[in-house]
């Protein structure tokens, strides 16, 4: 039976409509694997691959050089203004008023290797990503003409990246988007009426019933939450409460980077490596601490389409339970994970990934 639900955040509207596809294991493809399959390591013509960043624009940061010269080798994850940047458009602020685009379009480039994504990388790798996030934003924080920082990761090209190499990329913007507007103004109001954070009280009630939860830690807990817009839809956020990404610490940075990771793995292996994109919301830079708002990243791997009812009404239609999803990805990612660990561990030789971590 369908039922309609409400994103307390957003407002959004969902229709749950499981009768159209039947179960989660529906999506579920063949050959889940570590997400590099037979592709190599390096790739002449990849502007990307360690070797040839002479193919990219000049360097603006980069972790792990250990001495060696900018644009060159010897870097563990390397930052480059993106070579055709969407802030060079031009912008409509108004029907009548066309003005120049303007901000800061940065790529990072996770890893030296062309053949390894977030869920197969080695050990403390996914730290240096999320650390580079976080150097990145405090540096274009410092702008004051710029107002929101949006980091996002899109993986295949059914997802909107253009090359294979992992890689993540970063918007600098002088407004703040829609749609976190909307997610603030809604927050602050249901602040104002409830004397609580709505981000805080989500969490809670999700920790609560654990129906929905993924995988959780002391520092974070990723769910597919209640209104979830597509199949698998899973939501980040840090127990404690924080408005920007921002004013995360070391350690909370890391304990990130781990959860982003696992949580990826079990997308990986549960539904075979999809398509997926993922996506910062944070507080606008430089804001006073708002006891209404919380950072979060939201993850949606591509594995239903949007069509046009979706796109007329603004109304999502989602074929799969929430709740059961989140079962499907907690058994079946497990499972396929820890079958392939210890063949790993009894066929080192064939192994296609080391992660350096026991499952999840």
């Amino acid at each position: 039976m369908s039922e309609f639900r409400c994103d307390p955040i957003s407002g959004r509207q969902v229709i749950i409509a499981p009768l159209r596809s039947g179960r989660p294991a529906a999506f579920a493809k063949a050959g889940g694997g570590d997400g590099r399959g037979s592709k190599p390591a390096y790739v002449e013509n990849c502007p990307f691959c360690a070797g040839n960043e002479q193919m990219t624009p000049p360097e603006l940061f980069a972790l792990g050089r250990n001495g060696t010269a900018p644009d060159t080798a010897g870097w563990r994850v390397r930052v480059v203004p993106n070579k055709y940047p969407a802030v060079e458009l031009r912008m409509v602020e108004q029907i009548s008023e066309n003005i120049p685009g303007y901000g800061a379009h940065e790529v990072l480039v996770e890893i030296p290797e062309h053949n390894r994504h977030p869920g197969s990388f080695p050990p403390r790798q996914m730290e240096l990503v999320v650390e580079t996030y976080y150097r990145r934003g405090r540096m274009l924080a410092d702008y004051p003409d710029l107002r929101y920082l949006q980091i996002f990761r899109n993986y295949r090209r059914e997802a909107g990246a253009s090359i294979e190499h992992p890689h993540s990329q970063l918007l600098a913007l002088p407004f703040v988007p829609v749609v976190v507007r909307r997610e603030l103004e809604r927050s602050q109001s249901a602040y104002l009426a409830d004397g609580a954070c709505p981000f805080c009280q989500l969490l809670e009630e999700e920790r609560r019933l654990a129906q929905r939860i993924i995988v959780q830690s002391d520092t974070y807990s990723a769910f597919i939450p209640f209104a979830a817009r597509s199949p698998f839809e899973t939501w980040i956020l840090p127990r404690r409460h924080a408005a920007s990404f921002l004013e995360t610490s070391a350690s909370e940075r890391a304990d990130l980077a781990e959860i982003l990771e696992e949580l990826l793995r079990l997308m990986e292996h549960a539904l075979g490596d999809p398509p997926y994109n993922y996506y910062l919301h944070s507080a606008p830079l430089r804001s006073a601490p708002l006891p209404y708002f919380h950072w979060h990243i939201e993850l949606l791997p591509k594995v239903s389409i949007v069509a046009g009812f979706e796109m007329g009404s603004g109304v999502f239609i989602n074929i799969t339970k929430p709740e059961e999803a989140a079962r499907f990805i907690q058994e079946k990612g497990r499972a396929d994970y820890e079958q392939s660990w210890r063949k790993d561990l009894l066929y080192p030789c064939a192994a296609q990934s080391s992660t350096g971590r026991e499952p999840g």
